[in-house]
C-alpha cells in the first residue's frame, strides 16, 4: 500500500502543474482558500507562485473583509510595510482597541478573528465596591492597565458579552478565562485546593452548559512538595506563553456572523473563602 504524499510534497506537485497559466487574480483566489502557513510554502516551493504570494492583493484577501475599520478603533496606530506585515504583526501581538478595553488579533493557522475583552468590560459580582471584594491592580505583564484582583469571601461570578457580528463567520470559536492566581497567606483563611465553574455560552438561543476548574497553590507545603488536586472533569487550565493561566469556559459555532451577542458566563459553583485570583478578562479565539 503506497503511503500518502506529504504536505510537502502536494506542494511541489502543485508547483509545477499547469496552474501557473491561470491569471494571476485567480491564482490569489485559490491561494486564499488555504491558509496563511500554505501560502508561505507555496511560495518557497515556487518562483513563480511566489511573485503571486508576496503581492498585497493575495495577502488582502487573507485580512477580515473590515480591517480598516478594526484597526480604526486602535489606542495606537499600527504601522506596516505590506499586507503581508500587518497580518503577521495581527499573529504574533493583539492591537489595543476601544479605549484599551478590548485587545483584537489573527489566529495563525487561519488568519480569523481573535478577541479578549479586559476585566474593565466584564460584569463581575461586587467588583463595583473597591477594596473590599475585589481591587484594579496594573500588573506590568497584563495586556491591559487594569485587571481585576479578588480580595475577599465573595461568590465568583463572571458575565461577558461580544457580538456575532464581529466575528469571522462559519468558525467554531472557544471562549477563554486568561487569570493567575497568587499566594496568600494562610491568615487571610482556609486554603483552597481546587475552585469548581459552572459555565456556560449562549448564542442564537442555544445554551451551552460545562464546567471549569481554577487549581489554586498550597500556601503551607514546602515549595518542592506542593501539588495540584487534579479535577475529576471539565476542562483543566493551562499555562499560556505569557505567563498567565487560561481555562475554557465553552465554545460556540458562529454560523453567518449575524447581528446578535454571545454571551459567556462562569460562577463558583461552592462558595467558599478564598482570594488571590487575578482576571485578565476573556478571550474568544478559533478552535484548531
Amino acid at each position: 500500500m503506497m503511503d500518502r504524499p506529504s504536505r510537502k510534497q502536494k506542494m511541489e506537485a502543485l508547483s509545477i502543474s499547469p496552474i501557473h497559466s491561470l491569471p494571476s487574480d485567480c491564482i490569489s483566489h485559490m491561494i486564499s482558500l488555504a491558509s496563511p502557513r500554505d501560502a508561505c510554502m507555496l511560495a518557497l516551493a515556487s518562483t513563480g507562485f511566489r511573485s503571486v504570494v508576496d503581492t498585497d492583493n493575495t495577502w488582502q484577501l487573507f485580512l477580515p473583509t473590515d480591517i480598516d475599520s478594526i484597526l480604526s478603533r486602535a489606542v495606537n496606530p499600527v504601522l506596516f510595510s505590506s499586507k503581508k506585515d500587518l497580518l503577521v504583526k495581527l499573529c504574533n501581538q493583539h492591537v489595543l482597541i476601544d479605549g484599551g478595553n478590548m485587545s483584537f488579533g489573527l489566529d495563525k493557522s487561519s488568519g480569523k478573528k481573535c478577541y479578549m475583552l479586559s476585566a474593565t468590560q466584564l460584569d463581575i459580582s461586587f467588583a463595583d465596591e473597591p477594596n473590599t471584594h475585589w481591587r484594579w491592580i496594573s500588573p506590568p505583564d497584563s495586556r491591559f492597565s487594569n485587571v481585576a484582583e479578588k480580595m475577599g469571601d465573595c461568590l465568583l461570578y463572571i458575565h461577558g458579552r461580544i457580538n456575532r457580528k464581529g466575528l469571522s463567520p462559519k468558525t467554531m470559536y472557544g471562549a477563554y478565562l486568561i487569570y493567575k492566581m497568587i499566594e496568600t497567606s494562610s491568615d487571610d483563611g482556609p486554603l483552597v485546593l481546587q475552585i469548581t465553574l459552572d459555565t456556560s455560552v449562549t448564542t442564537n438561543g442555544h445554551i451551552s452548559n460545562n464546567t471549569a476548574h481554577l487549581k489554586t497553590m498550597l500556601d503551607n507545603v514546602v515549595e518542592t512538595f506542593r501539588t495540584w488536586q487534579e479535577p475529576i472533569d471539565g476542562a483543566p487550565p493551562k499555562e499560556r506563553r505569557d505567563g498567565w493561566m487560561e481555562v475554557e469556559i465553552g465554545e460556540f459555532y458562529n454560523e453567518n456572523g449575524d447581528d446578535g451577542e454571545v454571551e459567556i458566563r462562569l460562577k463558583e459553583k461552592d462558595t467558599q473563602y478564598w482570594k488571590g485570583l487575578i482576571v485578565q478578562g476573556l478571550e474568544i479565539r478559533p478552535k484548531n
